[in-house]
């Protein structure tokens, strides 16, 4: 008889929160780690075990998928200070983030002292202005200050203190775009949060044309009767979607013997679910152009994440609107709109809208599950993944998968 394999008890879980500079530009992630759904070490190996999840972690995944060779930002507790795990890392990626919990002795500084030395950048987590962190301060390239849990007044007295010293400020769990004017006005020079998932508050509160236009587009190819015929008359008419389709379809990814000249050819060849996700995320991105360009980052990863978990679940019939679900996820920032005047107008299904909007419908715990993830939220992923019976491994790998494929569109537009 067959013995029943038994079930992986290590995995790494790999979350990332972007990091942006004054001009909501990237510049690099935070990096959040995990071995696994459960915390299956004690404490007096736990540091241990962190270890070796960031090792194997840069191991298998490496720099190039997670970060796209930009700063990765990673949390430091005391023992993986001093057991040197920084030079793992190449010091042009690493940021090392000292944690708020790391007691300031002389050991600790020393150690700063000798990475700053070596090229390493060195961030201070949770930062809140007390005596002890003086003699650290010089060693410092970057305070990371909390905007959830200080006051205006805590956040002033950090840049006044700090400011004739050669210092960033980043201002972390910035959920709002007051408090990223806020952060703004105080000097800050780097900003993380979801900020960037929320439509900003403009004065105009109409559509511009061209974005309207997109829309329209939207609209048609999701509709029931649509054909290759009217796909084919709606690329023809937008010239820079003629040259991204062919590009897109001539490129290495699909490698075909021959080029593809022509755009019927091309829907012929993805096929009409195919390329109605193709032409969605890139309709979305053109939207996005006065956006930050992590926006539409984030809606692939979500979207391709959503697919390839559903894929691997009692949802791998509704695969596809398990895209269209992430992808579409945050279209009010697109628009600067709400989310419920922008469904009006888009023709997806009731289950996609109720995901989104309510949280409710067959895909709210895919949906409650890929924003979970996305936040480091591992308690709720936890519990989700047991609702959803998806395998761990399967999961580290689709999230990798769907970095990797965002990545590489990008690279064909």
């Amino acid at each position: 008889m067959k013995q029943k394999q038994k079930p992986h008890n290590y995995a790494i879980f790999v979350a990332r929160q972007p990091i942006f500079n004054r001009h909501k530009e990237l510049y690099g992630y935070e990096i959040l780690f995990r071995s696994g759904f459960e915390n299956f070490y004690n404490a007096l190996d736990a540091d241990a075990s962190t270890s070796k999840t960031l090792i194997n972690s840069f191991l298998v995944i490496g720099t190039d998928s997670l970060t796209g060779g930009r700063r990765a930002f990673i949390n430091f507790t005391e023992e993986t200070l001093k057991t040197n795990l920084a030079y793992f890392f190449p010091k042009e990626v690493l940021t090392i983030e000292i944690l708020e919990t790391v007691p300031i002795t002389h050991e600790i500084i020393t150690i700063a002292k000798k990475l700053k030395s070596q090229g390493y950048k060195i961030a201070l987590d949770d930062f809140v202005f007390t005596d002890e962190y003086r003699e650290l301060l010089p060693f410092a390239d970057i305070i990371k200050v909390d905007f959830l849990n200080t006051t205006t007044f805590e956040r002033i007295q950090i840049h006044n203190e700090t400011a004739h010293l050669n210092i960033k400020l980043l201002a972390e769990k910035i959920e709002t775009y007051e408090d990223f004017h806020e952060a703004l006005s105080l000097g800050y020079s780097y900003f993380q949060g979801f900020f960037f998932s929320q439509p900003e508050i403009i004065e105009s509160r109409d559509i511009p044309v061209y974005k309207l236009n997109y829309l329209e587009i939207l609209q048609q190819i999701h509709k029931e009767d649509v054909d290759f015929g009217k796909l084919e008359e709606i690329i023809k008419r937008d010239v820079s979607l003629s040259f991204k389709l062919l590009k897109f379809i001539n490129s290495a990814a699909f490698g075909f013997a021959s080029q593809i000249g022509s755009i019927k050819h091309a829907l012929a060849l993805l096929g009409i679910r195919e390329f109605k996700n193709w032409l969605s995320f890139v309709v979305l991105h053109s939207i996005a152009q006065d956006k930050p360009q992590e926006l539409i980052v984030t809606s692939l990863i979500r979207a391709k994440f959503a697919e390839l978990l559903a894929s691997s679940s009692q949802l791998k019939p509704q695969s596809s609107e398990c895209f269209l679900m992430g992808l579409f996820s945050l279209v009010d920032a697109f628009f600067d709109r709400d989310k419920k005047e922008i469904f009006q107008q888009l023709p997806l299904t009731d289950d996609i809208k109720n995901a989104i909007l309510k949280q409710q419908g067959p895909y709210a715990k895919l949906y409650q599950f890929i924003t979970a993830y996305e936040k480091g939220n591992w308690e709720a992923v936890n519990r989700l993944s047991e609702e959803l019976q998806l395998p761990a491994e399967q999961i580290a790998q689709s999230y990798r998968k769907a970095i990797e494929w965002a990545n590489t569109f990008f690279v064909h537009q």
